[in-house]
């Protein structure tokens, strides 16, 4: 039968710590050998199964130079990553030039000549504009134009700073890509799923379509917001997640809402994650649609 821990003292008890403030509050080491401790760094303990922002407050608490970059920074701010990068457990720090990269357990070290840094939520972290282009080492155009419409809509950075940001930055990988990602980053862009069909579509030799549009009825009324729009073919280009599908109420809403365009003279073309994979009967349906082809 196993034993409920004692517990910790309150100041300890919800964040990351060193062993030797425990140890001044009268925590004993076997209290600090605990299963219900987990050891981010040594000299350090957080909860176990804590998320993300502890383990860096231990990191941070035994190296207060290092600031946290790339895939780390990316997650600390909620910007939307493919699941390789998710996937990734590593902390991921920067140093400044000419300090040498951590080597530490678990870390991920960089260094950078020119460090843009901005406290997030108490944390040291490169700025989303940095972390944006360092993020272009890792994700691919599309999944790197989602992460800056991200920061875009969430009034983290603009495109001025992405760019600014990009300009500064020397001899790092994914450069290029970064370069060709940038030109799509658009403001009004509200999912990465319409960021990856945007993408998507320009690939394509799509026209550019207008982002979340409102539709009106004739008496001025609002209707609905699309999406993806081609107002003067009345085409309304929809991705639709999974909830769609499986939230009972939210599939009879769409029902209604799709009659009430189509009333309107509006052809709403529906997109689910297939067609981001493989395009091809997408984009026949919307030439169709829009008239570039019979």
């Amino acid at each position: 039968m196993s034993r409920t821990p004692v517990p910790l003292p309150e100041q300890l008890s919800r964040r990351a710590f060193s062993i030797v403030d425990a140890a001044a509050l009268g925590v004993t080491e076997s209290r600090l050998r605990g299963a219900d401790l987990a050891r981010p760094v040594r000299g350090f303990r957080v909860p176990a199964g804590a998320g993300l922002r502890p383990r860096c407050q231990a990191l941070r608490l035994h190296r207060p130079d290092l600031v946290f970059s790339h895939v780390t920074a990316l997650k600390l701010y909620g910007a939307p990553l493919p699941a390789r990068a998710r996937d990734d457990e590593r902390i991921h720090v920067t140093v400044a030039a000419p300090a040498r990269a951590p080597q530490i357990a678990g870390v991920a070290g960089h260094v950078a000549r020119r460090l843009r840094v901005c406290q997030h939520r108490g944390l040291p972290v490169t700025d989303p504009a940095q972390s944006w282009v360092d993020a272009s080492a890792i994700l691919e155009r599309p999944e790197l134009v989602a992460v800056g419409d991200y920061f875009v809509a969430h009034g983290l950075a603009d495109i001025e700073s992405l760019g600014e940001a990009l300009g500064e930055a020397r001899g790092r990988r994914g450069l290029a890509t970064a370069r060709l990602a940038l030109p799509l980053v658009r403001a009004g862009s509200e999912s990465p799923s319409e960021s990856l069909l945007r993408v998507t579509l320009h690939d394509a030799g799509m026209p550019a379509p207008s982002l979340n549009f409102s539709v009106f009825d004739r008496q001025a009324r609002f209707v609905a917001r699309v999406d993806l729009a081609y107002p003067d073919q009345r085409v309304a280009v929809e991705y639709e997640g999974d909830h769609h599908r499986t939230d009972k109420a939210q599939w009879h809403k769409d029902i209604h809402r799709q009659g009430r365009l189509e009333d309107l003279g509006w052809r709403i073309i529906r997109v689910t994650a297939t067609d981001l994979t493989s395009p091809t009967s997408l984009l026949a349906r919307l030439r169709r649609a829009l008239g570039l082809e019979r």
